[in-house]
């Protein structure tokens, strides 16, 4: 279910742990399930339910018993055997970035979620998703480009 991925995928970007995660996306469903009946369909299932991800992985970070973690643990917590034969320094790049701008990475090429939705879901001006966007790609450009980009 294409919703149950997003409340997933959201939470555990946003946590960067995935006990943590699973708790936000039960309590993403919990709280949709309760406000079910306010859901107004002024827009997609999938933005009302990626705004509420986003709220329940902030709560949860500015909860007194969260210490801010800036690693990488889940990606460590892979086989060595495992890891070598995945390359993941797309995902590595994408979760170092600042908060601001790996949400809009995500909702947008992870979640294909348009500018207009990332807007509507994390309550901002759609003008601000773009310029987050741009920052976004010039900060993961260098960071990918021998990589991804082959200089001739």
């Amino acid at each position: 279910m294409e919703t149950t991925s997003c409340a997933c995928v959201i939470s555990i970007c946003y946590l960067r742990d995935g006990a943590l995660a699973e708790d936000a996306a039960q309590e993403t469903f919990v709280r949709a399930w309760r406000s079910r009946e306010d859901f107004r369909g002024a827009s997609s299932e999938k933005t009302w339910l990626t705004s509420i991800a986003v709220n329940v992985c902030r709560n949860m970070l500015r909860s007194p018993w969260h210490s801010r973690r800036v690693d990488l643990e889940i990606l460590e917590r892979v086989p060595a055997e495992e890891r070598e034969a995945v390359d993941d320094t797309v995902i590595r790049v994408v979760l170092g970035l600042p908060g601001k701008y790996r949400e809009v990475v995500v909702l947008y090429y992870y979640q294909d979620c348009s500018t207009a939705e990332i807007a509507q879901a994390l309550e901002l001006p759609q003008g601000t998703v773009s310029i987050r966007l741009k920052r976004a790609r010039e900060r993961l450009k260098p960071a990918l480009k021998e990589w991804y980009y082959a200089e001739y």
